[in-house]
């Protein structure tokens, strides 16, 4: 027990610094959660600061995604107070061991799970509270769907930066998803969050984190100095369409960009966008990432290297006119007249030489002169088709709830090829459209074809009989039927056997809905427990079935022989216990009919009566036959009787005696 309230169970959860426990609250007769410090750590003023503040934090924020906490303490082991804190207990598993155990999430399915978290955090950065060690281990998925962020443990609150503590523990969190500026020790604000945020999306998405290392510091240089890979590469190219891999890399390294100015601003933002990525819409991050990739309609091509390099050649390679025309040029500092006319006519090959080179010369120039013609007018004319291609594209209007012949009016006048499929849907009249593939916003050249899904009307199906079956099996039940289960599952007392299965169900098995429509359910927690108190014997009966019958559990009297008064409580079954209410507990009662005999040897018999008669006694004495003794004075005294003192007997029952007889022949033998 701690606190004489939590009844510890087992361990579910262990940690660097804690240890999480199953607890019974005994007071409010419920499950929870007890995170305990270890007690190594309880030694440490650091550390009992730090889970100090966790408690103090987590008992700030009050958010449906966000586990929360009721009550804090310290329990002493071994003269030491070892801190703990009191959570919600949550039924389910961790995003880490879903992926390790299903494998990865598809995109959409991974913005869905992820879309909660952001309103989390975005509610604990509103109250003034970074978490600091977003990760998928504290991600849990409850075992109805329900997502719950949990441990607050290094969670810093802004306003807090120049404690002490915060100052030695700048650089803490799990290093696969350590923001840059945390890795730098520098301060972390919500921005910081949104970045291991998109690490989680993208572990969540290719099963692996997006950097590794041997070791911590390893891992953090990487978020320091290196750019993610594109999630997308990891994945199966077929598996995505084009617009769904453009969002899932857009979303990713947006949220992880280095710097925190160019990442999403708050985590609002970033669920936003994983809204918009779940139902298959272009994300905003998308939609920037397409236009900073289309080149510019009025920029004009040049090639500046080309043209670097071709006015060197010019410059350079050009022959001097008297040495093109075959004339030698004197060099400087030599007499001309040493050239006569024989040396002029023995070298006519330095005239060839240079015509030579002209040509050469002049081949090169015409070459690059073509190439950089040739190229730009590819260039214009790549332009030319991009910005045709552009004037080509058209934007998927939206459809939903509109009729279907305005819709196929419109997307015929954008010229794009229609294929339409008819659903039953139970929330869109007949003939309006539900979707349209590509989603709203995707752009398409025209005479692409997209699938129209247009409303059918109703479809009525009977509801199946869930009750008695798991929240799973409910759900697939409904699932084959053609509906669905409400996502708010009720919860009711109920008995050990129907605990985590369905006890009631809203409509009734075998009523009629349209199919889609959803069924709500409740499921059983098990019975409400009460403690049996500890300080009932010796109470009065009717007093002690007064209590009992107040925290609805069933008396059964047992009346028993005692020397106690008559309706005083002698014992009371499992004392202390706790007890499923309803249950039956027996509760022994003195019947006040045994006394304590005095002592009745050498007592007349009628001062014995009388002795007895005080005491309560209401029996008749049996007088047996008479004990000889030589002493006169033990005449007609009781020499022998079948009670002892001190024995408990019955109020009404006989008892054997025999007196002394003096006989004078006992006197003499005696003598």
């Amino acid at each position: 027990m701690v606190n004489d309230r939590y009844r510890l169970g087992d361990v579910i959860g262990t940690g660097g610094m804690s240890e999480v426990y199953v607890a019974n609250d005994s007071l409010l007769g419920r499950d929870v959660a007890i995170k305990m410090l270890r007690p190594e750590m309880a030694r440490d003023v650091n550390f009992r600061e730090r889970f100090r503040k966790e408690a103090q934090n987590s008992g700030r924020l009050n958010h449906p995604n966000i586990v929360a906490v009721y009550d804090t303490g310290e329990a002493e082991d071994d003269g030491m107070a070892i801190p703990y804190i009191v959570m919600e207990l949550v039924h389910g598993r961790t995003l880490r061991d879903l992926v390790r155990e299903d494998g990865p999430l598809s995109p959409r399915e991974a913005a869905e799970v992820l879309v909660p978290v952001a309103h989390a955090l975005q509610a604990s950065h509103e109250a003034g509270i970074i978490h600091r060690d977003v990760k998928p281990a504290n991600i849990m998925i409850t075992n109805t769907g329900q997502v719950k962020v949990m441990d607050f443990g290094i969670a810093r609150a802004l306003d807090d930066s120049t404690s002490a503590m915060t100052q030695t523990s700048a650089v803490i969190g799990t290093a696969q998803y350590l923001s840059p500026e945390q890795a730098q020790g520098k301060p972390a604000d919500a921005r910081s969050d949104v970045y291991a945020l998109g690490c989680v999306l993208y572990e969540a998405v290719t099963g692996h984190a997006p950097f590794e290392g041997e070791t911590p510091f390893a891992v953090a240089y990487q978020h320091v100095q290196e750019e993610p890979t594109a999630p997308s590469e990891s994945l199966n190219p077929d598996s995505m369409s084009p617009t769904e891999r453009v969002n899932l890399d857009a979303v990713v390294l947006t949220s992880m960009a280095k710097d925190p100015s160019d990442r999403y601003q708050s985590a609002q933002e970033f669920g936003a966008d994983l809204e918009r990525m779940s139902t298959g819409n272009v994300t905003r991050a998308a939609q920037m990432h397409i236009d900073d990739d289309e080149p510019s309609a009025h920029s004009q091509p040049e090639d500046t290297t080309r043209v670097a390099a071709l006015h060197p050649a010019t410059t350079t390679m050009e022959p001097q006119p008297a040495a093109a025309a075959g004339v030698p040029v004197a060099d400087p500092g030599v007499d001309s007249d040493e050239y006569d006319d024989d040396d002029h006519k023995s070298r006519p090959w330095m005239k060839w030489i240079a015509i030579i080179l002209a040509i050469v010369l002049a081949a090169v120039l015409i070459g690059f002169g073509f190439d950089y013609w040739n190229t730009s007018r590819e260039r214009q004319a790549e332009q030319e088709q991009q910005q045709e291609e552009q004037a080509n594209m058209v934007t998927v209007p939206d459809v939903e709830n509109r009729p279907r012949g305005d819709v196929l009016a419109e997307l015929e006048d954008l010229e794009l090829l229609v294929t339409v499929n008819e659903e039953a849907n139970p929330d869109i009249a007949r003939d309006n459209a539900i979707r349209i593939n590509p989603a709203p916003g995707s752009q398409l050249q025209r005479n692409s074809t997209v699938i129209l899904t247009v409303s059918s009307g109703r479809e009525v199906t009977d509801v199946p009989d869930v009750v008695g079956l798991s929240l799973e099996e409910a759900s697939r039940a409904l699932s084959d039927a053609g509906l669905h289960m409400a996502d708010a599952v009720e919860e009711e007392e109920s008995s050990s056997q129907n605990t985590g299965l369905v006890t009631q169900q809203n409509p009734a098995a075998g009523s009629q809905l349209s199919r889609g429509s959803r069924v709500t359910v409740t499921v059983g927690t098990g019975p409400r427990m009460v403690r049996i108190p500890s300080n009932l014997v010796g109470q009065d009966i009717e007093s002690v079935r007064s209590t009992l019958d107040s925290m609805g559990l069933n008396v059964e009297v047992d009346s028993v022989d005692s020397t106690e008064t008559d309706g005083q409580v002698l014992s009371v079954s499992d004392e202390g216990s706790q007890v499923p209410v309803d249950s039956t507990v027996t509760v022994q009662v003195s019947n006040g009919q045994l006394i304590v005999a005095p002592d009745l040897t050498r007592k007349t018999q009628s001062d014995a009566e009388r002795a007895l008669r005080d005491a309560g006694w209401s029996g008749s004495f049996n007088v047996g036959q008479p004990v000889d003794t030589g002493a006169a004075v033990d005449n007609d005294l009781i020499a022998w009787s079948e009670v002892k003192a001190g024995d408990s007997i019955r109020r009404n029952q006989d008892i054997d005696i025999r007196l002394w007889e003096f006989e004078i022949g006992e006197l003499l033998r005696t003598n």
